[in-house]
């Protein structure tokens, strides 16, 4: 399965990015602003190949630009039973500052609610990732305010930012 928007495609993640996943995870500022095992080997991201292709509580995507298809990040809509669905995502060194993250977002949020039929969406980032919050800010995520101690970063837990959308709040030519 993929996804398309006016510049990218996002499609599950294939054995071939496993090398590429493992290259871009030892950027330290994903390391410090994302759930990922720090420190990040090979053995991690073929695991998360793995479990993205193999999971129906969540749906993984690469990023890539469709012109090259270069990968440029990673996005996942996780579904819990007992929670609200959550958008997680990372954006390669190389490709940030372009736009990826909040079109990738707003595409992915697309999905959820035309085709999934969420009720909301909702997002977190350890407080200080100022650049997430441009993302689902510029996406039209409302803040929530700041959660104690709940998202787990470099093996501790941190402070975060919360925040959620809604079906009639999203907007899809958001930018």
């Amino acid at each position: 399965m993929s996804l398309t928007s006016a510049r990218l495609t996002l499609r599950v993640p294939e054995e071939h990015d496993i090398d590429w996943i493992t290259a871009e995870l030892q950027d330290p500022e994903i390391q410090r602003n994302t759930t990922v095992p720090s420190p990040y080997s090979r053995p991690d991201a073929e695991q998360f190949v793995a479990n993205s292709r193999n999971h129906d509580s969540h749906s993984t995507f690469v990023i890539t630009t469709t012109a090259t298809g270069q990968p440029a990040g990673v996005i996942s809509l996780h579904q819990h039973p007992k929670h609200a669905p959550s958008l997680g995502y990372w954006i390669g060194k190389s490709a940030r500052g372009q736009g990826i993250a909040t079109e990738a977002v707003i595409r992915i949020c697309r999905w959820g609610f035309e085709d999934l039929d969420l009720p909301i969406i909702t997002w977190m980032a350890r407080v200080g990732n100022d650049a997430s919050r441009a993302v689902a800010l510029k996406a039209g995520f409302q803040m929530e305010g700041a959660l104690r101690l709940r998202i787990t970063s470099q093996g501790r837990l941190h402070d975060c930012w919360a925040g959620s959308l809604l079906p009639e709040e999203f907007n899809p030519n958001a930018r």
